[in-house]
């Protein structure tokens, strides 16, 4: 069984250009149309994570083979391979890694798997990780079906008090399904609502929606337009209207809502446990663009 030693090192991710390129390759290219945008949100995004990165050198034997980065956020460490490490020195790599974070009192581990990504499949496979979410994308090309049934109609003042005190408490159990303590996961929800959302209702792009059959609410949408690549954020079919088919209803006609605005691509995230939802995207044409995988340490 190969077997590697980790040494942390002093090093900027910011400095990384080898994690800047796969960045771009496996997110922002797909989400921005020109490369300036995709540029300036994948700095965006290494400024972020830039004060709680770590860089770690892998070595074998005493010599050196390459890096990787942890990211601390609350009780978990995320896994970052920048690219170009041997994959065959991906397993002893990943329980190097769940033996520091459980030494440094994190709870777990979470690595993202893009298709394709040899590496960071040889990180999990195996190993115990559970799938926490997944990262899925629509090509709004001509064959994009029309709806006939579900209608968007824009969201009021008093729908979106309901909806955004009800969206907290969702996305809250919804995170903690996924792993995350109840605790962290009312956190991350509360922080997240309040970055996302600054103005309300009237937040540029962001759009919401009910969807109503016959003049009836059947559930709600929430769009985002701020990227090349739209967004939706939430869809949610009250519990009276479930097992009729108005999710695909609501999923469709937002799609055309953004292509019909010039957006080429929407984009999704489902948690890992909610199957039935993973389901639909797939069959409605979504694609798997990143997964995020999970292993509890201590």
């Amino acid at each position: 069984m190969t077997s590697v030693e980790l040494r942390q090192v002093d090093g900027s991710i910011l400095e990384d250009e080898e994690l800047a390129e796969r960045l771009l390759t496996q997110r922002h290219r797909l989400e921005h149309d020109d490369e300036e945008g995709a540029q300036a949100a994948m700095r965006s995004r290494l400024d972020r994570v830039a004060p709680r990165a770590r860089r770690v050198d892998v070595l074998e034997g005493g010599a050196p083979r390459g890096h990787v980065w942890v990211l601390s956020r609350h009780d978990e460490l995320d896994l970052v391979p920048p690219g170009g490490l041997d994959p065959v020195l991906a397993p002893a790599v990943g329980r190097a890694v769940e033996a520091m974070a459980a030494d440094e009192g994190f709870r777990a581990v979470a690595v993202g798997v893009a298709p394709g990504d040899a590496f960071a499949s040889g990180l999990v496979e195996g190993a115990g990780y559970s799938l926490s979410a997944t990262q899925m994308h629509l090509h709004l090309d001509d064959g994009l079906a029309d709806e006939t049934v579900v209608e968007l109609v824009p969201m009021d003042e008093a729908s979106f008090v309901v909806w955004r005190a009800d969206e907290e408490a969702a996305y809250a159990e919804e995170r903690a399904a996924a792993g995350e303590s109840p605790d962290v996961a009312a956190e991350e929800s509360r922080r997240q609502l309040a970055e996302l959302l600054p103005q309300g209702l009237q937040t540029p792009d962001q759009h919401f929606f009910e969807g109503r059959v016959d003049g009836e609410s059947v559930g709600t949408l929430w769009l985002s337009t701020e990227r090349s690549m739209a967004f939706v954020y939430d869809v949610v079919v009250h519990e009276a209207h479930r097992r009729r088919g108005y999710g695909a209803g609501l999923m469709r006609a937002g799609a055309r809502w953004v292509r019909d605005r010039g957006h080429p691509m929407l984009g999704l995230n489902v948690f890992g446990h909610n199957h039935g939802a993973r389901a639909l995207y797939e069959k409605l044409g979504y694609v798997v663009v990143e997964e995020h995988l999970r292993k509890v340490v201590s």
